[in-house]
């Protein structure tokens, strides 16, 4: 039987702490050896432009994402290439001509996605097919101009934010008569923009926008607005305006951003930073800061790593939130612009988390140059995205070992196995095991056995199943990758 040397290692790991290790493993089953490279199809010169932070990026499970640029032939044009792809990366060949659109017009930044269709911020929609919603494209939403951001909110309905008014249309593109006068809603003196301060959107929940104001005039920089009234939620935070810091964070620690909870119950993780040490913050969904939160309501983590010589900072980049744990991506960007990327962890506890056995993973399998491209990292589902110049790198996000109940201490039951896996998947327990299978992701059985290993040499790499049947009939059904 072949032995798994890290095995140990990982079961020893995970006897001290049940989070206290994860690991980032190319997802080789996703395009080519873990990379999409989009095609230009539109013009030459261009990157993607997708901004997870801010646009919906799937449709589904669909990833969809825009690519812009100058046309060769007319440099007076900038059109736009859409391109879906499916969960595994292949084109998704239902979807406009063999997976891709074109827009004759710099449209890269639309503003809402799902199965059915999408949004430019032009006001054009699109339809899952790729072919445009006629009706709609010519309706009253295209005369406005008067918006700095639009959303879609929880009943489907589209909201135009002005600086002095809110203006909201039905599905169909019309004006939604029920709404303010003739669809339009003046808002009230602190939710209109000045001169002295700017805003954008944040997220929204049901019928109420949170946005970012600098500078704030309230108690942070994050407040919540009543689209219903056009008026600042004062039973939100403070006066309408979220906490985000707390007595244990330095006075002089930068408020760095926020990025929504994956748990959409209106919470969220804040960043601050005063150049010596990384502080996270969790403001719940009434605005207030959550004690129960790390250690006395704060998380502290490092705001610079070295690996192999090279320092990469954190400054300037947004935490990714995976579960219960907040990933720190860093970057090093070298005297040519060259940009490499970096991932640490926390777990919500307040515990640094290893990444693949180390305070700090590089990612060494790409670079990027940011002088002339864009790039974006992103977490979803288990996935870790990269997005830069016109290439997509996925990396599932785990933790390796499975244990049959969540208590870390109960030893005599827990089960663990080598995650990812060769050529073997062995697992280790004192329970008695009936019962071993693996399934693709399409639910076919594609491997089984009554001992404590498998031979897995013929399975391709990529994502499967695992379930593990116990003497006392109990399944258990994890992740798992094959390398």
């Amino acid at each position: 039987m072949k032995k798994i040397s890290t095995l140990t290692a990982i079961i020893l790991l995970s006897l001290s702490s049940s989070h206290a290790q994860i690991t980032l493993t190319k997802d080789v089953s996703f395009g080519n050896n873990g990379t999409v490279t989009i095609q230009d199809v539109a013009s030459s010169n261009s990157w993607l432009l997708i901004i997870p932070y801010t646009h919906n990026t799937f449709q589904g499970n669909k990833i969809f994402v825009s690519y812009h640029g100058i046309d060769p032939n007319n440099p007076l044009v900038s059109p736009t290439q859409f391109t879906r792809l499916n969960s595994n990366g292949s084109l998704d060949t239902s979807f406009g001509n063999n997976g891709n659109i074109l827009v004759p017009a710099f449209e890269a930044y639309y503003f809402y996605a799902n199965e059915n269709f999408f949004y430019l911020n032009s006001g054009k929609k699109y339809l899952s097919s790729g072919q445009q919603d006629a009706a709609f494209n010519t309706g009253p939403m295209q005369n406005n101009q008067d918006w700095n951001y639009k959303v879609v909110l929880s009943d489907n309905k589209i909201l135009l934010r002005g600086d002095s008014t809110f203006t909201k249309y039905l599905t169909d593109g019309n004006p939604d008569s029920s709404y303010g006068i003739n669809g339009t809603l003046a808002v009230s003196a602190p939710v209109a923009a000045d001169a002295n301060s700017s805003y954008e959107y944040f997220f929204g929940k049901d019928q109420s926008l949170y946005e970012f104001v600098d500078p704030s005039p309230g108690q942070s920089a994050v407040r919540k607005i009543n689209v219903s009234t056009g008026t600042l939620d004062l039973s939100y935070g403070q006066s309408g305006y979220a906490q985000v810091r707390n007595t244990a964070v330095p006075a002089a620690a930068a408020f760095g951003g926020s990025v929504e909870s994956p748990l959409a119950d209106g919470s969220f993780i804040n960043k601050l930073s005063d150049g010596s040490a990384l502080y996270f913050t969790r403001t719940n969904g009434q605005g207030a800061l959550d004690s129960s939160f790390g250690i006395n309501g704060v998380v502290t983590g490092s705001t610079s790593f070295t690996s192999n010589g090279t320092t990469y900072s954190v400054s300037g980049m947004k935490p990714l939130l995976y579960q219960d744990m907040v990933l720190m991506p860093a970057q090093y960007t070298d005297s040519q612009g060259q940009t490499s990327w970096g991932v640490s962890a926390y777990s919500f506890n307040g515990s640094a988390l290893t990444v693949n056995g180390s305070a700090f993973f590089p990612l060494t399998d790409f670079s990027y140059n940011s002088w002339s491209s864009l790039g974006f990292l992103f977490a979803k589902d288990d996935f870790l995205y990269a997005i830069y110049e016109n290439h997509i790198t996925r990396y599932v996000i785990q933790r390796p070992v499975l244990s049959l109940k969540e208590h870390p201490s109960d030893h005599e039951n827990a089960i663990y196995f080598n995650n990812p896996f060769g050529n073997e998947l062995l697992l280790q327990t004192k329970k008695a095991i009936k019962k071993i299978e693996i399934q693709d992701l399409t639910g076919r059985i594609v491997a089984e056995a009554t001992s404590p290993s498998i031979d897995t040499f013929l399975l391709p790499s990529g994502n499967y199943v695992i379930l593990i049947t116990t003497e006392d009939n109990k399944v258990i059904s994890r992740k798992g990758i094959k390398l």
